[in-house]
């Protein structure tokens, strides 16, 4: 096996089966998270496999032993002033996980602990998701809405179409993440393995990717309907995140994912720059000092 450290955030395990290891391990973190600099080095390893013919698949994994993936970089986004600034941030992202969904070697994210926001979005642009049994509970979710927020890489366009309405907007809408057990009955996961089944985890390779559930508005505008209700009658803290959800999965069952992926990026950069969201970031900050 050949094993390169050349960069900070990936480092890559070349197996002589053609089988390649992504590692995420940010240098000085507990957590990583997806920066503008790790995805412009998971770009630079996604070329070379695009480059090399003997790759016969990708695994995603995290050195971390807190987890998988933290989501996105909150301090780029407290950061920000501009709409500009923070649309180039969620394009860049966007960009690097279509490459990833359009890989042609077959791609798997071994999960375990924190996998949550764009954490869990870089797990579904892998065709197969698999859980490590580990002493770290696995959570996945997509918690944004607790700070105002809505997700931006993919999460609303994929859940909708791998998991049934009801777990997909429970997910979406409320932020609460679910274990293993809850993912794998789902369809968020496809297996458990552990350390000592290296050979198990490379099956997941050569596995049928999950199919798409129906997207259909004869099936979801009821689902949308009693999610409204329910909303109406329990009011949560970020109505806006919420109502924006709704909207851009309307958007998506009227007009296609290409245009629910614009309202998602214009409704992302609005809410970003709110007054709540932005309070909420920074109480984020504070507790975490704390």
């Amino acid at each position: 096996m050949t094993v390169d450290t050349t960069r900070t955030a990936w480092r890559c395990d070349r197996g002589e089966d053609g089988i390649w290891t992504l590692w995420f391990d940010q240098p000085g973190k507990s957590h990583n998270i997806l920066t503008a600099d790790a995805f412009n080095e998971l770009d630079d390893r996604l070329a070379e496999i695009e480059e090399d013919d003997s790759v016969r698949g990708v695994l995603i994994r995290s050195a971390k032993e807190a987890g998988f993936c933290a989501g996105a970089d909150l301090r780029t986004i407290q950061q920000s002033s501009s709409a500009a600034e923070i649309e180039a941030y969620l394009r860049r992202g966007i960009e690097v996980f279509d490459r990833l969904a359009r890989l042609d070697p077959p791609t798997t994210a071994v999960l375990h602990g924190v996998c949550v926001g764009g954490g869990f979005e870089l797990a579904m642009a892998c065709q197969h998701r698999a859980a490590l049994a580990s002493h770290t509970a696995l959570q996945l979710g997509t918690p944004e809405v607790h700070l105002g927020l809505i997700p931006g890489w993919g999460a609303i366009e994929h859940l909708t179409r791998l998991l049934a309405p009801k777990d997909a907007l429970d997910l979406l809408l409320y932020g609460n993440p679910i274990g293993f057990l809850h993912a794998k009955s789902q369809g968020a996961v496809d297996r458990l393995v552990s350390h000592d089944e290296p050979e198990r985890l490379n099956e997941t390779l050569s596995l049928a990717p999950a199919p798409e559930r129906p997207f259909l508005a004869e099936i979801w505008n009821d689902e949308l309907d009693f999610a409204r209700a329910k909303l109406a009658q329990q009011p949560v803290g970020f109505p806006e995140a919420q109502a924006a959800i709704l909207e851009v999965i309307e958007i998506d069952l009227a007009e296609g994912p290409e245009a629910a992926r614009e309202a998602t990026i214009e409704r992302l950069v609005e809410l970003m720059l709110s007054e709540p969201s932005r309070h909420a970031i920074d109480e984020f900050f504070h507790r975490a000092r704390g």
